[in-house]
């Protein structure tokens, strides 16, 4: 077993925080936080294209990420996001339209893409986006087991423990290590929409594995966002009655 360094067993997601209607301008917006990964995000739209021949019969998902990572990385996560948000809006109910959604990384202690996609879905909700369903994101750090460790435990035949939701100083203890971000319905976990890894690559054996970790993990996160709705209608309700 690894002791990780914030007390946590291998299952356990770190504590988790949403905030709606956190900024003022736009449509819709969410500050997302797992542990001391912070996200903000930002929705406008569906607005008409300001470049009308770029007009097109379909809804337009822009994303646009704001983060200290490299160029590369960023580029990678801006267009996995922007494949699992186009999936889920209800495109055909805002034709020759765009919904921008902007990404801000506010503070970065591992498992980003997870939390800019949670970031992303609550500040949707927020702005009324009309949703086919919600992706749900868990972070999977597979890390090598010793032979001795293989040995003394008949559970590890996969050769690997499995960290959900992995801090910073995890994901860089050993270059030999895989992650994998799997993103699945909130209603049907089971269900996978995509998936992103890191690293030297997942078997199929350690993939399942880690599906049914993200299957048990999965339903806090809709909770959470629950909870944040919950907390705005009480905040709007106070406002308008004390008046």
């Amino acid at each position: 077993m690894v002791n990780r360094t914030d007390g946590r067993n291998e299952g356990s997601l770190r504590p988790l925080s949403c905030e709606l209607s956190c900024l003022y301008r736009a449509d819709g917006s969410a500050l997302w936080k797992s542990g001391a990964t912070h996200v903000l995000a930002a929705v406008y739209g569906p607005i008409a294209p300001q470049n009308m021949a770029k007009e097109e019969e379909e809804c337009i998902v822009s994303v646009l990420i704001k983060s200290g990572q490299s160029d590369q990385i960023i580029s990678e996560y801006k267009s996995f996001l922007t494949k699992i948000l186009k999936a889920c809006i209800d495109t055909a109910k805002f034709p020759r339209t765009v919904v921008e959604v902007v990404l801000q990384g506010i503070q970065s202690d591992g498992s980003v893409l997870s939390c800019l996609l949670h970031a992303a879905v609550a500040a949707l909700i927020d702005a009324g986006v009309d949703l086919l369903y919600l992706p749900v994101a868990t972070t999977c750090l597979l890390i090598q087991k010793q032979q001795h460790q293989q040995q003394e435990n008949d559970s590890s035949s996969l050769g690997v423990e499995i960290l959900l939701d992995p801090v910073a100083s995890e994901e860089g203890a050993d270059d030999s290590n895989s992650e994998i971000v799997l993103v699945t319905d909130c209603s049907q976990p089971t269900k996978i929409l995509g998936s992103y890894t890191l690293g030297a690559g997942v078997s199929l054996d350690h993939f399942l594995s880690c599906q049914q970790v993200s299957a048990q993990a999965s339903p806090a996160i809709p909770a959470f966002w629950r909870l944040a709705i919950e907390q705005k209608v009480t905040r709007e309700m106070q406002t308008l009655w004390s008046k």
